[in-house]
């Protein structure tokens, strides 16, 4: 731990226990554990957790995007090559003695792969589906933890209507207040180019 072996006599050691109660959010143990070889040694720093808490919002954000495409209705069923290869490059890490750092990688590259894809909502939906199942696979469940005061969809949604309503009206000041109100609630807010606002809540 800190580049030190841990030990309960030095205080140099942490339990999962208080680990949940500083962080709330059991994925961000498992990214950091899923991040290293089972058999390799592994130093838990405050730092490395961040990246797990980086990686897995990186993740959310791309599902949000891809939940939030319109898809419409087409006879033709797209189906993505470079998707198939890393569905079965995901398989062949796990078989190979459970190599969880590659096979972690694999779900990022269906994540970059989606990213690419936004316009296409039939690649789109097939790599959302993808990333949630193997996501699903290593354990990881994708859900945000919310704090005590955290808001409920119905307010935000009203609160995002008197923003909309605000910058209509061209009362910036009120637009800019509301969105930091709810960036303070840990929910931020993303203006697209639609006209539309999408919103998820912050890790």
């Amino acid at each position: 731990m800190n580049g030190q072996k841990m030990s309960k006599s030095s205080g140099n050691f942490i339990t999962i226990r208080d680990f949940l109660i500083k962080y709330k959010d059991p994925d961000l143990l498992k990214l950091f554990f899923l991040a290293a070889h089972y058999s390799h040694p592994v130093d838990y720093t405050d730092g490395k957790i961040e990246e797990a808490r980086a990686a897995k919002e990186r993740i959310l954000i791309f599902l949000d995007k891809a939940k939030q495409a319109k898809v419409g209705f087409s006879i033709f069923h797209m189906k993505c090559a470079k998707l198939r290869e890393l569905r079965l490059k995901f398989i062949e890490k796990m078989d190979d003695d459970f190599n969880t750092p590659e096979a972690l990688a694999c779900i990022f590259e269906m994540v970059n792969l989606g990213n690419k894809n936004l316009n296409n909502p039939y690649i789109l939906k097939e790599v959302r589906e993808d990333v949630l199942k193997a996501s699903g696979l290593l354990g990881l469940s994708l859900q945000v933890a919310e704090s005590t005061d955290s808001l409920d969809d119905k307010t935000i949604d009203r609160k995002i209507i008197e923003r909309n309503s605000a910058r209509k009206a061209r009362d910036y000041a009120l637009s800019d207040k509301i969105r930091k109100e709810l960036e303070e609630k840990g929910v931020i807010l993303e203006d697209l180019k639609d006209g539309t606002t999408g919103w998820r809540r912050k890790l």
